[in-house]
């Protein structure tokens, strides 16, 4: 993982495996926050309200240095710590997987269940697409009315993103850019006599 991109899942979705007559079906998709992944667990529990076990692990932060596994009464590190290993081990973050156990009537033991909730989550990967973003850094720019369209511009040409705008006496913008490109900006814009603050 660089220091200016990290890797993503690109949208949801599920895949189900069986073990011993018991089912594992596993979501995997793409979260901004641990709020948004409760708002999509909630869902997820809501579909499979008679389920006894809804396991997950999720990854935070543009490092992955944020992180939780939860084992939903299985024993203790079962289900959520094979299911977090499959996302550290595809360098992934903003992202997350649940996956639900349906018990089959036979016991798997510990490895059993270990290798039964790796092997659901890593089916839901296999069926999503890994994307990697650009990690964008805030800016406050400044400029005349001239100039404005040329700075949207050449944020828009980053993949970056405008995200305010106030037009008084002069320009002021809101913008998001790659990291990367944050250095030759400030270089670039100062010769024009742009104004621009790190946020």
């Amino acid at each position: 993982m660089s220091t200016d991109s990290y890797f993503t899942l690109a949208g949801d979705s599920m895949e189900e495996v069986r073990e011993k007559s018991s089912r594992f079906v596993a979501y995997a998709f793409p979260i901004a926050d641990a709020d948004t992944f409760k708002a999509k667990l909630d869902e997820i529990a809501k579909a499979h309200h008679t389920a006894r076990h809804i396991c997950y692990a999720w990854v935070l932060g543009t490092a992955g240095e944020q992180f939780r596994s939860f084992d939903a009464g299985e024993p203790s590190g079962s289900a959520g710590k094979p299911i977090l290993r499959q996302l550290q081990g595809s360098s992934l973050t903003f992202s997350s997987i649940v996956v639900v156990r349906y018990f089959g009537g036979t016991l798997l033991g510990k490895a059993g269940l270990s290798h039964a909730f790796a092997a659901a989550a890593k089916a839901a990967l296999a069926a999503n697409t890994i994307v990697e973003k650009k990690i964008l850094e805030e800016l406050h720019v400044e400029c005349g009315y001239e100039l404005v369209e040329e700075v949207k511009r050449t944020v828009l040409s980053l993949e970056g993103e405008v995200l305010h705008a106030e037009f008084e006496a002069r320009c002021k913008l809101h913008v998001a850019v790659p990291k990367a490109a944050v250095n030759g900006l400030l270089a670039g814009w100062a010769r024009k006599e742009i104004q621009v603050k790190r946020v």
